[in-house]
């Protein structure tokens, strides 16, 4: 079938998406109408045509051309196999594509498992040959410039292992650690963005270790710097370990480097997406999470990952540095773990430097204030049995800022120990002055992991006892789950001292640790206080049902009492109280108020059930 004039110029706009003349086309036909009738056909789309009658010749022009495609009859066989098997074998440099000449549709699926890219059947039609062969040539071309790209990436990673053993290389790695340092590791990042695309994604993520410089003041210094080393060991070892090296495609590298006192950072390449990303980046915490040896002294770390990835983060290494360490401050805010910035929101950082100049002031002006929210007995559910006091702050230019904003950035710059030492003696004579007006109230604060750390926490509750003249049994301290289950000897004996005082302990949010329950044995705790991302959920989800039924039992049997945080439905309190949760609290009682409407719920004859000896609840 030989094209006219007016098939030729047809034959020319189906190729036309894409110029297709440097592209060559072999052609293998035993049948001379067949060669021809392509030949002239496939020179019309613009490829440049070679054609062989025998296999034999086909095999010398795939030897020592570079065809984009490979026009070929299905029939044809290399020894005792078809040869549509043997071309990748037999071609110089990267294979190419095979549309098959089939006939018919018995023999497609053959072509197809000896190889074939694509077919066309008999009788051929030359303009859908020609609209194939394209497609094929394009996807042909794709793939070399990929293969390509990854000589490319080789070429990086030898010149980065060819510069370690460069002067200008050792000049910039951590004395300490021996990893790079934050500047080396910027141009690694920038080498690696070289091979960034869609289907090869590049991550960088940073991790901080937390509380470093509380670890320091009560390890010293050469402890710490043990302790940092361990931790660059292990992040070493893990980038070395098959769970992370099954995530990226090579060619592909990665580097772990120190890029501040407590903080570390690492760049992985050859990812497909953010689900390889998040499995290297969780196996690499997993190792950096635990114990370590601190001069003979067990110390337990917390570190939390921020993560970005290029291309869809950032181009450039100083933009996706920064949108890594957007993702680190919100991990380290939510309670750590691991935290990408796609998950962020674009967190506005000029209102959280705005509330860091204006924090300090907050506390020495009174602007800071505590409401009181209603803790109720879990049988009744109307008797206010505690309080749980928590912080609000107002500010002109910005109204109220959640504690959920202005606490962790209170506990980075250390304010967060003055607040807290504010917080516990103002309840304490918050109490008392309930007292003084004949009504007993338990009252919970809570208590932030560096107010623990410093070892003074016991002497100070203490103090305030004391100087407020109040039953200790009255005063209840909240305190992480994260923070009180660390193992430290430390914590755990001034978690003793403070129970001796007769001041009652409770875990806070619980359940959204790693923590199991018959873990809390060993601590002298007296409340669990289950969060409310189960207690949402358990009149909606068999899941967080059956959870939270369980934990409530659990604790039971350990002696706990049982808070229900975050109850916002009746249908939620029907389900704790079928389950004998000891006490509820949430927005479907009452948020949290000032004192002065906390003391009215109380003289209304709703409470409280913690009297001391000696003080009962005014009667309404």
């Amino acid at each position: 079938m030989t094209p006219y004039s007016a098939e030729a110029a047809l034959a020319r706009q189906v190729t036309a998406e894409e110029p297709t003349a440097r592209h060559r086309v072999v052609i293998v036909s035993t049948e001379a109408s067949v060669r021809a009738d392509a030949a002239v056909w496939l020179t019309s789309a613009g490829f440049g045509v070679t054609a062989a009658g025998s296999v034999e010749r086909a095999l010398e022009l795939l030897a020592s051309e570079r065809p984009a495609v490979v026009v070929v009859d299905e029939s044809l066989r290399h020894g005792d196999r078809p040869l549509i098997a043997a071309i990748g074998e037999v071609s110089l440099g990267l294979r190419p594509a095979v549309l098959a000449l089939c006939s018919g549709r018995s023999r497609t699926a053959a072509a197809l498992a000896a190889g074939a890219d694509d077919v066309v059947e008999r009788p051929l039609d030359w303009r859908v040959a020609c609209r194939r062969a394209s497609a094929l040539a394009r996807l042909r071309q794709s793939a070399a410039e990929a293969a390509s790209l990854r000589e490319e990436m080789e070429r990086v990673r030898r010149v980065i292992e060819e510069e370690r053993s460069t002067r200008e290389w050792l000049d910039h790695f951590d004395a300490l650690t021996g990893l790079a340092d934050g500047q080396r590791f910027d141009r690694a990042v920038d080498l690696a963005l070289v091979s960034a695309s869609p289907r090869s994604q590049v991550a960088v993520a940073l991790f901080d270790v937390e509380h470093l410089v509380l670890l320091n003041s009560r390890l010293g210094r050469a402890r710490t710097n043990s302790v940092l080393q361990q931790v660059a060991q292990r992040l070493t070892a893990g980038l070395r370990s098959d769970e992370v090296l099954g995530t990226m495609a090579p060619p592909s590298f990665s580097m772990a480097a120190r890029v501040g006192a407590g903080a570390f950072g690492v760049v992985l390449t050859g990812l497909r997406g953010e689900r390889e990303a998040r499995t290297a980046v969780r196996a690499l915490l997993h190792r950096l999470w635990g114990r370590y040896q601190a001069g003979g002294e067990d110390i337990v770390l917390s570190t939390s990952a921020g993560v970005a990835l290029a291309p869809q983060d950032a181009t450039t290494a100083e933009a996706l540095l920064q949108k890594a360490e957007l993702a680190v401050a919100e991990a380290v805010e939510r309670g750590g773990s691991v935290r990408f910035h796609n998950q962020t929101g674009n967190r506005v950082t000029e209102r959280s430097r705005a509330i860091l100049r204006l924090l300090p002031a907050a506390l020495s002006k009174g602007d800071l204030q505590l409401h009181y929210q209603p803790v109720l007995d879990g049988g009744s559910m109307s008797e206010v049995t505690a309080a749980e006091a928590l912080l609000r702050w107002s500010v002109p230019q910005f109204g109220e800022v959640p504690p959920s904003e202005f606490v962790p950035l209170a506990e980075e710059t250390g304010l967060m120990v003055s607040i807290g030492n504010w917080v516990l003696r103002t309840v304490c004579r918050q109490i008392r002055t309930w007292l003084d007006q004949q009504l007993a109230v338990r009252v919970s604060v809570n208590v932030s992991l560096c107010q623990l750390m410093r070892g003074e926490l016991s002497e100070l509750v203490r103090s305030a006892v004391a100087e407020a003249d109040i039953p200790p049994e009255l005063l209840e301290l909240e305190l992480s789950e994260r923070g009180v289950l660390r193992g430290d000897p430390e914590v755990l004996a001034e978690l003793q001292a403070i129970r001796a005082l007769g001041v009652r302990l409770a875990i806070d949010d619980f359940g959204i640790g790693n923590c199991g329950i018959g873990y809390l044995k060993q601590f002298p705790i007296d409340v669990l206080k289950i969060d409310e991302s189960l207690v949402r959920g358990v009149d909606v989800s068999s899941e967080d049902a059956a959870i939270t039924g369980a934990t409530i039992a659990m604790a039971q049997k350990l002696g706990l009492r049982v808070v229900a945080e975050g109850v916002e439905r009746s249908t939620q309190m029907e389900f704790l109280r079928q389950h004998g949760c000891g006490a509820c609290q949430g927005f479907l009682f009452s948020p949290a108020v000032p004192p002065e409407q906390f003391l009215e719920y109380l003289r209304a004859g709703l409470g409280p059930a913690a009297a001391e000896p000696g003080h009962r609840p005014l009667e309404s």
